[in-house]
């Protein structure tokens, strides 16, 4: 019977898997270094042997808090080093986006303790923090163990396994975009709504702070104008005062003019002595010093406008008075003054605003609610059939008469997923009702019910990696075997890595990893030591043998 089931396809279809781990100073390991099968991997041993310790190990890997209690003693630190083997371009993406991307397909990761209680995390060779590691796990890894925290059986995750089973992953996408772009309006509704009084009182304040500026529309070009204009105007009484000096060396009694004509009388009654050179001369001195006193003369036409510099000093000093006012510089309350200009304007547009954000909220969330019940109907369809075939297959694991129900309810609102809210209830006792999956009380029948779980969804979920702890509590005989088989078909699309006692379900192995404790001498020291030994292909079936007999 157990051959007939190894002659199924063996082909792991998983793109991620754990390669190997390697163990120094982790309690009683000294140096281990353990490779893992990319499909069915059961680690057996007496117990006390170190089994569990390796489970221990790799929740460290997977973002565990570190104990210097596993430091094997009289070490200063203890390492747990693990590599895995990457083919899957989501995950490539996945340390890419987070900042710790990898080469040649492998991912690894790297644990060290250290005595005085402090730790450190590396990444592909990066310092990480764990909950860059626990990302990692959440997303590829799962793990299943008695006090694990199994978010298979959170009703939103259980919603995202039947969208995968159901292939809605295009429509939940689409979904999610505008719930997100719903959610972001919905903000800015609330926000642009808050407190009206608050924006009342902080208009009326814009107000007061713009009537500071009255007229003035400030810029650097204007202040550098009415600088130059008042130089200008303040500099024209001084040279008013030049042309009045200048036209009294002119025109008065013994000025220029009178002198030049006493000159000029002499020149013309001394002809009979002077060179017409000279005369020229004269004529073009007495024409030249005319144009000095006409041009001289004409700036005295401006006439110093007093209303117009009084203008220009009084928007200067508004100028000096909002600086000193807001502690800047010119720049600085141009800058100002247009924050102010601009946040009057957007509140007293908000009630426009607010409109606005309405019809965009309506169009919106009517584009949600379409896609929402179909989602919510296609989940309703899908979930009769999947109840149906997680139900045949709990059964097939000796949970006979146990039946699952996948509930589907209708939200009171549209959330991230729609309008749909799912439980997945289990009855398996015949008459006795049913629970809600994660309220199962058995440890058996909870092992049982997500072992189901994974048979139908491993194929379609991000999980590429399965730990097993205690999948074999409280079972035995034909339902061990079951559940060997169980874990086998789980393998064909994942990597299982299963903590186990029974033979059952380790003779369904593709690896086995064999731990055992013994008494050695270490450096002139009796110590306790785990090792592994690991065991494939036709091995595999003496070492079952040695366990306890087949029921």
């Amino acid at each position: 019977m157990v051959e007939e089931r190894f002659k199924l396809s063996q082909t792991h279809n998983g793109q991620l898997c754990l390669k190997g781990i390697n163990l120094n100073n982790f309690a009683t390991f000294n140096d281990q270094h353990i490779s893992f099968s990319k499909s069915f991997n059961s680690i057996i041993g007496e117990t006390g042997s170190g089994k569990s310790l390796i489970l221990d190990a790799l929740q460290l890997i997977l973002g565990s808090r570190a104990d210097r209690k596993l430091i094997r003693k009289g070490a200063e630190y203890a390492t747990v080093e693990a590599s895995f083997e990457c083919c899957d371009p989501n995950v490539s993406e996945f340390f890419e986006e987070i900042g710790y991307p990898f080469e040649s397909d492998e991912v690894v990761i790297k644990r060290i303790i250290y005595a005085n209680g402090k730790s450190k995390t590396f990444l592909n060779f990066q310092i990480c923090n764990l909950q860059t590691l626990q990302a990692f796990a959440k997303r590829f890894i799962d793990v299943v163990g008695q006090f694990e925290n199994q978010k298979l059986l959170t009703s939103t995750y259980q919603l995202v396994l039947l969208d995968h089973y159901i292939k809605n992953h295009k429509t939940v996408t689409q979904y999610q975009s505008f719930f997100n772009e719903l959610t972001r309006i919905q903000t800015e509704i609330e926000k642009t709504k808050t407190n009206h009084t608050q924006q009342a009182q902080r208009l009326d304040y814009i107000n007061y702070q713009l009537n500071e500026f009255a007229n003035l529309n400030p810029s650097l070009e204007r202040e550098t104008k009415l600088i130059q204009k008042k130089d200008k105007i303040v500099n024209l009484e001084e040279n008013q005062s030049f042309v009045n000096t200048v036209e009294h060396l002119f025109e008065s009694d013994r000025g220029i003019n009178s002198l030049l004509s006493q000159l000029e009388k002499q020149i013309f009654n001394s002809e009979k002595f002077i060179s017409p050179n000279i005369i020229e001369k004269f004529n073009l001195a007495k024409d030249a010093l005319n144009e000095v006193n006409y041009d001289i003369n004409a700036k005295g036409l401006i006439e110093v406008d007093e209303e117009e510099l009084n203008n220009v000093i009084e928007e200067l000093d508004q100028y000096q008075k909002l600086k000193r006012k807001f502690g800047t510089d010119t720049e600085g309350i141009i800058k100002i003054y247009e924050d102010f200009l601009n946040e009057k304007e957007a509140l007293e547009n908000n009630e426009i605003n607010l409109e606005k954000l309405h019809l965009k909220r309506d169009e919106i969330t009517k584009k949600c609610t379409d896609l929402a019940e179909l989602l919510h109907k296609n989940r309703i369809k899908a979930a009769t059939k999947l109840s149906n075939e997680l139900t045949k297959l709990i059964q097939a694991l000796n949970m006979k008469g146990a039946t699952i129900n996948i509930e589907i309810t209708r939200a009171n609102e549209l959330n991230s997923y729609g309008l749909s809210e799912v439980d997945f209830m289990a009855e398996t006792n015949p008459g006795e009702g049913f629970f809600k999956v994660k309220e199962i009380a058995s440890g058996g029948e909870l092992s049982r019910i997500l072992l189901a779980l994974r048979q139908v969804l491993s194929s379609k979920d991000s999980i590429s990696i399965f730990f097993f702890d205690e999948i074999d509590t409280g079972i035995g005989g034909e339902t061990a075997l079951k559940i060997g088989n169980a874990l086998k078909e789980v393998s064909f699309s994942s990597q299982v890595i299963a903590i186990t006692h029974l033979p059952q379900i380790a003779n369904y192995s593709d690896k086995l990893i064999i731990v055992s404790k013994d008494i050695k001498d270490f450096e002139g020291e009796m110590r306790t030591q785990s090792t592994v030994l690991e065991v494939t292909d036709a091995q595999i079936k003496s070492h079952v043998e040695r366990m306890t007999p087949l029921n």
